[in-house]
């Protein structure tokens, strides 16, 4: 999830912590119209998301990488997205999508 859009693990975010802070998680993503967030598309697009264990996780980082920066490098994404294991190892797919996200050039914070 984003906390006040810095990437933070929900699975040890004791929600006190948080409380009168912005939250963010996947399904906040979708645009007014239920469209996919860019970010998601590239996912799709790249083939990203395999077994899907983690790519909520995956989203997220770069979705904040990419409000932050939004023209990175590979090694910026790779350090963005570096706390998230992929059980299936698609990092590479995960990457592209990222670089494509941010080449598409489209509005990247829908917050």
């Amino acid at each position: 999830v984003l906390v006040d859009g810095v990437p933070n693990y929900s699975c040890s975010t004791l929600t006190h912590t948080v409380r009168s802070r912005a939250i963010q998680t996947i399904e906040g993503l979708e645009g007014p119209n239920g469209e996919l967030h860019v970010v998601q598309q590239a996912m799709i697009d790249e083939l990203g998301p395999q077994c899907g264990f983690c790519t909520p996780g995956q989203i997220m980082s770069a979705v904040a990488l990419l409000n932050e920066n939004p023209k990175p490098t590979r090694d910026d994404v790779r350090h963005a997205l570096s706390g998230n294991l992929c059980r299936c190892g698609a990092y590479d797919h995960y990457i592209n999508a990222v670089m494509r996200a941010a080449e598409s050039g489209e509005r990247l914070s829908q917050a």
